[in-house]
């Protein structure tokens, strides 16, 4: 019994470190899907420029550490043309999620659409974020081919 308590406290004192999270929400959803670009938020983007894998909106308070990111200086006109592409009405498997992006205190840093749910969230020094590329492999076999309900 020792030991495990021993173990809770260990693991448990060793949590996460200060990271942030998403709260993923259907509103943020329909603000993508419905093509509507948020005033005050810088686009950034992640996979094909035809059809991005990430797409997130940074609140202009704060500033993105330099990373793989593509900034988009997006319009109406091309976030419509990626959510005609997307078009996460058929999708099933492998769904576009909208998700607030916070930091470890809860402050709302941007919104968040995307089919992959996780990568990391840092604050920086004063207003810089830094968010992670996702994984863009997801679902994919050992030689880059798309595994879609276990047949090719």
């Amino acid at each position: 019994m020792a030991g495990v308590l021993a173990a809770l406290f260990l693991f448990g004192g060793c949590g996460g470190g200060p990271y942030g999270r998403f709260d993923f929400q259907m509103s943020v959803n329909e603000v993508f899907e419905s093509g509507r670009i948020l005033e005050n938020h810088s686009y950034y983007y992640i996979g094909p420029d035809a059809e991005p894998d990430a797409i997130m909106a940074i609140d202009n308070a704060y500033q993105l550490a330099p990373s793989l990111w593509k900034k988009s200086d997006i319009t109406a006109k091309q976030l419509t043309g990626w959510m005609e592409r997307i078009d996460n009405r058929y999708r099933f498997r492998n769904m576009y999620k909208g998700a607030v992006i916070l930091d470890d205190q809860g402050n709302k840093l941007g919104i968040w659409y995307s089919r992959l749910t996780k990568t990391v969230i840092r604050r920086g020094e004063g207003n810089q974020v830094i968010i992670y590329t996702p994984d863009t492999t997801f679902g994919l076999d050992d030689k880059g081919d798309k595994d879609i309900w276990g047949v090719r």
